[in-house]
């Protein structure tokens, strides 16, 4: 057994994908895995992949040609996801896509065979990756900082930013903002005016990202004042809450009593 071990990015994977398929082994007889995966296997040979742009972009073209434009976002969520198997998942599903016995049309419909192991895995990472970045587009706070920036930070379990890009720099076309994934020590920047752009392997300047404006400290205690005057504690239902604001995103959110 040959295991492709590859950078965990989309970038990464997909280099893999070419790789492997490149090696002609036999699907058989290869297996995908991300480096964040350190077990090693007794009779097994690895071979280290580089992430390679052109090649990545060989396997994105070929999967929205073969399979479509569905099929690929999907693809694609699923290796933004934390997960061990996704690597190996995605590349039986290219597999599948991409077989010549059969038709277009039924390669565009590969995703949607879920009774296959590696298709069901891919449809799961895809739906739980687009789900956290759903929440994160409803959950996200700015602050104003004395440099005029929008800043806000999160601590994803995916690496959603790549998702959330388009959304905030469709709502703030003229505005100056970072977001900023600690779990992923990766931030979105955005300049007025212009596109979006990942920094990788990155963290903003510790003492910056405090220095809040005047007026964005002013809007804060007003409104942690407003959600405290609504609150009615003889009603008050932890659970309830946490269903609708889960502990693990009031970190970083404004009207957190606790947060600074």
């Amino acid at each position: 057994m040959i295991i492709f071990e590859c950078e965990d990015s989309a970038d990464g994977i997909f280099t893999a994908v070419y790789d492997a398929w490149a090696s002609r082994l036999g699907h058989r007889n290869v297996r995908l895995q991300t480096r964040a995966l350190r077990t090693r296997e007794l009779f097994a040979e690895y071979c280290e992949v580089c992430p390679d742009g052109g090649k990545a972009e060989k396997v994105a073209r070929t999967i929205r040609r073969r399979m479509g434009e569905e099929s690929y976002e999907m693809i694609y969520r699923a290796a933004m996801a934390r997960d061990d198997e996704k690597a190996d998942s995605i590349y039986r599903v290219v597999v599948l896509g991409l077989s010549p016995q059969i038709s277009e049309r039924e390669a565009a419909d590969v995703i949607w065979q879920l009774t296959d192991p590696a298709v069901c895995h891919v449809f799961e990472l895809a739906r739980r990756v687009w789900h956290e970045a759903h929440r994160y587009m409803g959950f996200v706070r700015f602050r104003e900082l004395e440099n005029g920036v929008l800043f806000s930070e999160i601590d994803a379990e995916a690496n959603v930013l790549p998702l959330l890009g388009d959304h905030f720099a469709d709502r703030f076309p003229n505005e100056n903002f970072m977001i900023c994934d600690h779990g992923h020590a990766a931030c979105l920047v955005h300049r007025a005016a212009g596109p979006w752009c990942l920094l990788l392997d990155t963290e903003p300047d510790g003492a910056l990202r405090h220095q809040m404006s005047a007026n964005e400290q002013e809007m804060q205690q007003l409104w942690c004042g407003f959600c405290s005057s609504i609150s009615i504690r003889e009603r008050e239902n932890a659970r309830l809450q946490q269903q609708f604001w889960p502990l693990r995103f009031r970190k970083w959110m404004t009207e957190n009593p606790d947060f600074r």
